[in-house]
């Protein structure tokens, strides 16, 4: 009889760091504490860098993900791995915020002529 190989779930980001009692994006409130005009300037000096710390902390987190699917030894060790992981993804997602924050200010907005539907080549 033919058995079927059982289904591995993929724990997502979110439940690692509920388990690991790590915070959240949305626990963060820096863009409350900051003025229209910080936020920008933060933003900008993000988005300068983004590039390359996008490229950075995607090599790391490959890395420690090799590391500690791998090479774990113990539970603890295993629970440290995915701490460290959500730690760097949850970097990652708070910048790409910030460079899409500013890439978006950068667009002009669009006028939408009724009378003409079809954008101009």
């Amino acid at each position: 009889m033919l058995q079927s190989k059982p289904t591995v779930e993929k724990l997502s980001v979110d439940l690692i760091r509920q388990l690991l009692a790590v915070i959240n994006l949305e626990d963060i409130q820096d863009d409350k504490e900051q003025t229209e005009q910080d936020r920008k300037e933060y933003c900008t000096a993000i988005s300068a860098v983004f590039p390359r710390l996008e490229k950075d902390i995607r090599k790391f987190l490959h890395a420690q993900l090799i590391k500690t699917s791998m090479q774990a030894e113990t539970w603890e060790q295993t629970l440290v791995g995915r701490g460290v992981f959500a730690g760097m993804e949850i970097l990652l997602a708070h910048w790409k915020k910030a460079n899409t924050e500013h890439l978006e200010q950068g667009k002009p907005k669009e006028d939408f002529d009724r009378s003409y539907p079809f954008s101009e080549v």
